[in-house]
Parts: C-alpha cells; sequence; structure tokens
C-alpha cells in the first residue's frame, strides 16, 4: 500500500476546495460510526462543530463508514491535533472492513504546547470494493489517539453512509487458581447488538463473585448485548472471603447498574506494622494483598511520595498515626482502604492524590488539615484530597477536614470529559475552616449527605455538566453551600433536605441521581448532624509544645497467643488513669471495646473472652489519654 506526505496545516482554514476533492466526514456527520470519546470544542482551529477528543487506552479509537460508486484506488488521510507537554506519536492500526491492513497511521506530536496547531497524518491508498466500506482506527499505545478534526477520502463518486458500528471484546479473570472463563461467538469484532455470552467457572476452594467491566453482572452465565468495546473481567474469592463491614456508598459497587464489588483492601494477606517511611513505602507498594499499620508520627520533608498499590488496608491503630509532608499516591490501583490516619501540611502538591482510573476505594475516619496562613499563595499548599483521570465508585466517609484553602477536587481541568464516569460518595464528613472545593466536581456524578460544613467559603461546587445529589446536610456559616461556581458549563445539583443557615445556596440547573446502593439505615436527621459528627471524627494528638507526636510507650503482653478460649491481657502504664481495651479485625473494623476502667500506674492485669469470636487474625489495642500499643491475636 502507497503513502504520501501531506503539508501540515495550522489554523482554521476554508475546506470547500477540498470538498470537492472528495468526501469528508466531520465528527458530528453521517458516516461516523463509533468513537471512544466526545465532541469538544475547547481548542481553536479546528473545522465543523469541533473535533473528537479520543479516550486514553489500547485498542480504542473510531471509526467512518462510506459508500463507493466504482471499485479503484482511493486515498485517505485525518486532520488532528496533538500537544502538550507528553511528547508521545499516538499511532493506530488502520482496519478497512474489521480487517487490519497491516499499515500503522502515525499520529505525531506537533511540537507545541498547545492543541490548536493541526496536522494532517500521511495519505494512504487503498482498494475499495463497489458499495459499503468502513475504515477504522484502533490506537495502538495507552494514550489513545489524538483529537480528530475529520477523516478525508479523495476521489469522485463517495457517499457518507450510516453504518452498524464494529466493536471489540475481551475477556479475563482476576486469578488463574480461581477459575476459568468463555464466551462466545468468538470473533475479532462484533456488530452493535450482537449477543455475546459469557460464562465463569470456580475452581474448589474459590467461589464466583461477579463479572467487572462495561457489561457488569453477578451471574456467573450472564448474556449481553455489545454495544460498545467492552472487556469484562471475572471476580474469583476464596470461600470465606468477605467484604470490608465498614464499607458503603459507591466503593462498594462496580456500575450503574449496582452490581456489587467485594471490597476487602489487604484482609486476604499478611499483616505488617510499619515504623518507618521506608517500611511504608515497601510495604504498600505493588499488588500483593496487605495490611499496613501504622501508630507513629512519621514527618517527611515535601520531597517523598508513598504510592498505595492495589489490595491494601492502611490502618492507623491509634491517635499518634500520622503522616505530614509526605505525599500520598493511589495510582490504578483498585481495592484499597484507608483508616484512622491524619494526613497534614504536604507543599505543592496533594496529600491524597488518587489517578489514573482508580477504583473501588474507601477512605475512613481520616483527617486531613494544613493551616489559613499561607491562603495569599494557592500553591503553597494544593488539595486535600484530588480524585481524577477516570478513578470512580470511592467512599469518602466520618472524615475531618480543616483549617485548609483548597479542600477536595473531582476531575482535574474543563477539558477532562473523560471524568464523566466519576462515581464518588462523601458521607458524615466534617468540613470545618476551609475556604473553598468541598469537593468540587467536574462532569462525574456524587452523592454527598449527612455531612457538617462549619465556618467555610464554599462547600459543593458543580461544575461541566456534573450531577451531584445533596442530602440531608447541615451547612451552617458556609458561604456558598452549593453552587456552580468557575466554570463556562455549570453543573447541576438535586437538593434534598438540607438546612443552610447562614449560607447561601443554588438549586438550579436541577438534575436527578438515583444512587445504585442501600444507604437510609446509615441517615441521621439532619438537625442532629452537629452534635453527632463533630464528636466520632478522628483528631490527631499533638504536642503543643514542638508539634510533633509523643513516643508510645505503653508495654501490652497476651498470653496464651494463639487462645481459643479466653487471654490474659498484662499492660505497664507510665502513669494512673483510664484505658481501654479494644479488639479489631483485620480490615480494622472494631469488634468491640471489652474493658474501660481506671488503673493504677504499674502492671495491670485482665482477662478477656475470645470464645465467640470467629477463628482467625485480630489486633489487641490498648488506649489511654497519653500513650496507645498494639498486638496481634490470633483465635483458633
Amino acid at each position: 500500500m502507497k503513502k504520501f506526505c501531506l503539508l501540515f496545516i495550522t489554523g482554521v482554514f476554508n475546506i470547500s476546495f477540498i470538498l470537492s476533492q472528495g468526501l469528508i466526514i466531520q465528527e458530528d456527520t453521517i458516516g461516523v460510526c463509533t468513537m471512544d470519546g466526545v465532541v469538544d470544542s475547547s481548542a481553536d482551529g479546528y473545522t465543523g462543530i469541533g473535533y473528537a477528543n479520543i479516550d486514553n487506552g489500547q485498542g480504542i479509537g473510531m471509526s467512518w463508514s462510506f459508500t463507493v460508486d466504482n471499485p479503484g484506488t482511493y486515498e485517505i488521510y485525518w486532520r488532528y491535533a496533538l500537544g502538550g507537554a507528553d511528547l508521545t506519536s499516538r499511532d493506530a492500526k488502520l482496519l478497512v472492513n474489521n480487517v487490519f491492513t497491516g499499515d500503522t497511521v502515525k499520529f505525531p506530536h506537533s511540537g507545541s504546547s498547545q492543541w490548536s496547531v493541526w496536522l494532517t497524518t500521511d495519505t494512504f491508498e487503498l482498494n475499495l470494493e463497489a458499495g459499503f466500506n468502513k475504515i477504522q482506527l484502533s490506537s495502538v499505545t495507552d494514550k489513545g489517539l489524538a483529537n480528530i478534526d475529520y477523516f478525508h477520502v479523495l476521489g469522485d463518486g463517495l457517499f457518507a453512509t450510516e453504518c452498524v458500528p464494529s466493536f471489540i471484546f475481551r475477556i479475563n479473570h482476576n486469578t488463574a487458581e480461581g477459575g476459568s472463563v468463555s464466551y462466545d461467538p468468538v470473533q475479532e469484532y462484533y456488530d452493535i447488538g450482537t449477543p455475546i455470552t459469557v460464562r465463569a467457572s470456580a475452581n474448589p476452594g474459590y467461589f464466583f463473585h461477579s463479572w467487572s467491566g462495561e457489561a457488569a453482572s453477578i451471574d456467573s452465565v450472564h448474556t449481553f448485548n455489545i454495544s460498545r468495546n467492552t472487556y469484562l473481567t471475572a471476580l474469583f474469592y476464596p470461600i470465606g472471603t468477605s467484604a470490608d463491614t465498614g464499607a458503603d456508598g459507591y466503593a462498594t459497587v462496580q456500575h450503574d447498574n449496582g452490581t456489587p464489588y467485594l471490597l476487602t483492601g489487604g484482609a486476604s494477606g499478611d499483616t505488617a506494622e510499619a515504623n518507618s517511611l521506608a517500611e511504608l513505602i515497601s510495604y504498600l507498594g505493588g499488588e500483593t494483598p496487605r495490611v499496613v499499620l501504622l501508630s507513629k508520627y512519621i514527618k517527611g520533608d515535601n520531597s517523598q511520595e508513598i504510592s498505595i498499590g492495589s489490595n491494601k488496608t492502611f490502618l492507623g491503630t491509634n491517635n499518634y498515626a500520622h503522616i505530614e509532608g509526605i505525599r500520598v499516591v493511589i495510582n490504578g490501583s483498585r481495592n484499597v482502604i484507608i483508616r484512622n490516619i491524619t494526613f497534614s501540611k504536604v507543599l505543592s502538591a496533594d496529600e491524597i492524590e488518587i489517578n489514573a482510573g482508580s477504583k473501588n476505594i474507601l477512605i475512613d475516619h481520616c483527617e486531613f488539615f494544613t493551616d489559613r496562613e499561607h491562603d495569599d499563595n494557592e500553591d503553597y499548599y494544593d488539595g486535600l484530597l484530588d480524585i481524577k483521570n477516570e478513578s470512580s465508585f470511592i467512599t469518602v466517609k466520618w472524615c475531618y477536614f480543616h483549617d485548609h484553602n483548597k479542600g477536595i477536587l473531582i476531575s482535574s481541568g474543563d477539558d477532562s470529559y473523560q471524568d464523566s464516569v466519576q462515581r464518588i460518595t462523601f458521607h458524615h464528613n466534617y468540613f470545618f475552616n476551609c475556604n473553598s472545593r468541598l469537593p468540587s466536581i467536574r462532569f462525574g456524578k456524587s452523592h454527598i449527605y449527612n455531612n457538617y460544613y462549619e465556618d467555610c467559603g464554599t462547600g459543593v461546587n458543580t461544575r461541566m455538566n456534573a450531577c451531584v445529589r445533596v442530602e440531608k446536610n447541615y451547612f451552617l456559616d458556609a458561604g456558598t453551600g452549593v453552587g456552580m461556581l468557575y466554570s463556562p458549563i455549570p453543573g447541576s445539583v438535586e437538593l434534598i433536605d438540607n438546612i443552610f443557615e447562614n449560607t447561601s445556596y443554588s438549586d438550579s440547573p436541577a438534575c436527578h441521581l438515583d444512587v445504585p446502593y442501600i444507604y437510609n439505615a446509615d441517615m441521621h436527621e439532619v438537625n442532629n448532624l452537629p452534635a453527632i459528627i463533630p464528636d466520632n471524627i478522628r483528631r490527631a494528638v499533638i504536642s503543643s509544645v514542638d508539634n510533633r507526636i509523643s513516643e508510645v510507650s505503653t508495654d501490652l503482653y497476651c498470653y496464651p497467643n494463639p487462645a481459643d478460649n479466653e487471654i490474659k491481657f498484662s499492660f505497664r502504664l507510665q502513669s494512673s488513669g483510664k484505658a481501654m481495651v479494644e479488639i479489631y479485625d483485620q480490615a480494622g473494623n472494631r469488634i468491640y471495646s471489652v474493658c474501660s476502667d481506671e488503673y493504677e500506674a504499674g502492671w495491670n492485669t485482665i482477662y478477656i473472652s475470645v470464645s465467640e469470636l470467629k477463628a482467625g487474625m485480630y489486633f489487641c489495642i490498648l488506649k489511654t489519654k497519653e500513650e496507645s500499643a498494639v498486638r496481634k491475636i490470633v483465635v483458633y
């Protein structure tokens, strides 16, 4: 197949001459079969009403259809833009009538940071039959395609036509040991509406939970009609695996249809207690399931980063668990629980950033703060929690966000159309003395219920066609409690039974959001929130002398261990006072508080029955006003 190089073209130009030379198919006209993306118009220099902004991902792209009066050789090319800081070429396989031609269409970078420099690809010669023809581009890297302005076929007797779109289908499983999968019919491409049946069969010792992906389902034999490029993964788990008992909201589902997700964190793996930054980085990285315990204050110099991989539980075992000046990143990870930890004062970066399509994340009883002394320099600190780049199915609950300028950003830009997939729940959080972004959400959908806002500049900011259900929240002296601010396109809101005390709000544009999970049992009456939430959120123990955490010096011993009936707990206190002993499971759920009393300084002993606990590993935590200690116990 011959190909030729055309001149680069920049700016807006008149296409009437080219139209006389053949057929141009724009992004919004007959002839577009499939588009893995959206029609955009934010960058200058396009023709027509805009251009195709294609999603990231390998194997995605766009296709066009037309008819040819006479068989013969025809030339084709594309007008495109590719700018920004990433200089990677976004090339694609070229297919004609669902068959790969062997050619790769090159989309090299323009060399500009702007996306308004428009180029043309090489020209390809194709031998086409008379009648219907379809041209398809399929990306070869995970960057997707460039922005496509139009597709051009040169020649006579060419007419754009509607077509039956075709899609790809891929199937996989989360663990080879768990079981096997199959599907039919097996084809390279599927016309829209084609029924596909998938089957999952669990191996001994495992059970099938669900199909995860665009056609999610809990049925092991599942038939669906394909309507887009579809990827399904069968989720198998060892028998006895159960979800974290504290998980709720969007973190517990994986599709708008309500297909559940088994959020376990690291419960199926080993437990490690981290005593340094190096150990945190080591234990929390990778995808091996693990529960990572933290009982100490760890301070960084703002140059370090902790990356949390899939299948992790990051659990603070006391009120001293605190990370300051260290950025935490969840990048492309799934099945993560962060519970009972304080994060603070990261310079010029987010305290936690959830990025790159991360899914099924729970953040529970955590604390986030900086200070308001640097509000005149909005880049001194960045966000407390940012969720972006298609990260979805996330719950943030019973957290304390305070003393900060820019709080929580969901989707990072007005051109991040891919973030329409984001689904986030916020409930029972306390927002105090924050300026803005609580949260600021673009494109996606969010359920915000039973939160308490106090002394804030703005609260919920819904932007760029986002739909936010704001339900039974209490806003006190919160400026603009709900608004559609700083956005070329407003978002929308569904307001249900909120209290706005000395707080303004907007209720239009309006939307309706049906959430795919049950939550009413967790709902409190809105009048009671100021009395309930501040007394039940996490607050770090910080010395007033040097703003550092005191060292834990309590001794705690458990015997026998393992045990099946009763355990003797001996502990030494540095001073007399009240002490509490609590037992937690591996997921960080408090099973119960077993003792709370006044004790003398020195050694004390109590006996606790564990006969009613299920066999497994638990954590015994001793808490006093100044000190705490944690020990593993095994029940058999």
